[in-house]
């Protein structure tokens, strides 16, 4: 199990569609329409507090979190309810999130019919859980629900979660923990390639400057895929051989995302001594 992982803030109340709609660059009607899309929680700036997996549960919504965030996440949300009817509360031991991506598993989800197609951001709700398929390469499923109803499916394996986290670094899926919480905007996470942001929705915290990347329709820094024998940690300081053009954003074993000027997305960089080597992103193949 990996609930200390990841965490549930669940957006309940009468307006917590209209609050949401105001707060994350996803679209709600989006959300409704497919069960669960990535999205960004942004300041008034522009810069990205934490990327989140929206979900449709009952009752309201889910924000998936990495765990650490989800405390102040979840408090510093709550500022902009104002008078409007929206609770939010961190799922505590109820919920559950899996890591399928073992054959014989896959093939479980399957006959329950909560395999997803092999696509970025497919989906499939039923038995009151939810599928995610995160990437378009790996088979490896992002399996989430209230634990009676795992149990209820006879879903009990699941691969460790550093392998969904190896996962999304190949698949150019980027994390946001409290040490690199704003310090990026969307663009430069490639969370417009991801289909995290949309562009017609209308107002939301940090619309302005997110609207203002994407009409000028270039971003000079994006999130690169990288391999490297070195070991390395986030914040770890990458450069070009002259000068300072990086930091590790997430890593795991030989696999890391940085944040690098794109002109030189294609040129190997160096860490700790050892070659930095780009790698291919497959939304970008």
């Amino acid at each position: 199990m990996s609930a200390e992982i990841y965490s549930l803030i669940r957006i309940s109340g009468s307006d917590a569609g209209e609050f949401l709609q105001g707060q994350l660059t996803q679209d709600m009607a989006r959300v409704a329409q497919t069960g669960s899309l990535p999205a960004a929680w942004c300041t008034p700036k522009g810069r990205v507090i934490t990327v989140i997996r929206v979900l449709m549960i009952d009752g309201g919504y889910g924000l998936v979190l990495p765990a650490s965030m989800a405390e102040s996440v979840c408090e510093r949300m709550a500022v902009y309810r104002m008078r409007a009817d929206v609770s939010l509360d961190i799922a505590e031991s109820d919920w559950d999130f899996l890591v399928i991506n073992a054959a014989v598993d896959l093939d479980r989800l399957e006959k329950l019919g909560l395999r997803p197609e092999q696509e970025m951001n497919a989906c499939r709700i039923d038995h009151g859980l939810i599928a995610v398929n995160i990437g378009i390469e790996e088979n490896c499923v992002e399996l989430m629900g209230f634990n009676s109803d795992l149990e209820k499916a006879g879903i009990t394996n699941a691969a460790p979660v550093h392998e969904l986290r190896g996962a999304k670094i190949r698949a150019g899926i980027p994390e946001i923990l409290c040490d690199s919480s704003e310090k990026y905007t969307p663009h430069m996470l490639n969370l417009d390639l991801l289909g995290a942001i949309s562009f017609d929705k209308g107002c939301y915290t940090g619309q302005e400057i997110v609207a203002r990347t994407q009409n000028l329709g270039s971003s000079k820094r994006r999130l690169m895929r990288y391999r490297t024998d070195a070991t390395l940690v986030s914040g770890d300081i990458l450069s070009d051989g002259e000068r300072h053009v990086g930091e590790a954003l997430n890593v795991l074993e030989n696999d890391l995302l940085a944040v690098t000027p794109v002109g030189i997305h294609d040129s190997t960089l160096f860490a700790d001594g050892a070659d930095v080597v780009p790698q291919l992103l497959p939304y970008l193949s």
